[in-house]
């Protein structure tokens, strides 16, 4: 049987609440150190609208079969490739980035997994995460 620790339900559910907060935000901080130094990390924008959460990512002259986006539960990972492009001279500038992309997003909690979509066009990937509500965290007084 567990014992009193003086502690009141309340303080517990937030604490244990913060505790998942900093659990999600230590993933995402391990998803972005584990890409090696030769990958790159694709400029995004983040932006919210009255229904939606909107991530942008600037990708140009990928293929779409290049491109791969998982949800790690509130994470979203972005990941592409890009080969170098061969020609027959030398080269006397390169800026273009080319190899490995990542990138890892901690999308806000207040969205619904199963509707979000994406879209690639003109070199730049919209994924359009719909908002299911405001969370709701119940408070129940219980008597002593």
């Amino acid at each position: 049987m567990p014992r009193y620790t003086g502690r009141k339900p309340l303080q517990q559910e937030i604490f244990n609440r913060h505790v998942g907060e900093i659990r999600n935000l230590l993933h995402v901080l391990e998803l972005r150190d584990a890409f090696e130094e030769d990958e790159n990390r694709p400029k995004m924008d983040m932006y919210e609208t009255g229904q939606e959460i909107i991530i942008e990512f600037d990708l140009p002259g990928f293929s779409l079969e290049c491109i791969s986006i998982k949800m790690c539960g509130l994470t979203m990972v972005l990941e592409a490739s890009r080969p170098r492009e061969q020609n027959e001279g030398k080269f006397i500038c390169v800026e273009r980035s080319h190899g490995r992309f990542h990138h890892a997003v901690l999308v806000p909690g207040n969205i619904d997994l199963c509707a979000v979509s994406a879209e690639y066009r003109r070199g730049v990937l919209r994924v359009v995460c719909p908002k299911s509500g405001e969370r709701l965290v119940p408070i129940k007084e219980i008597p002593d």
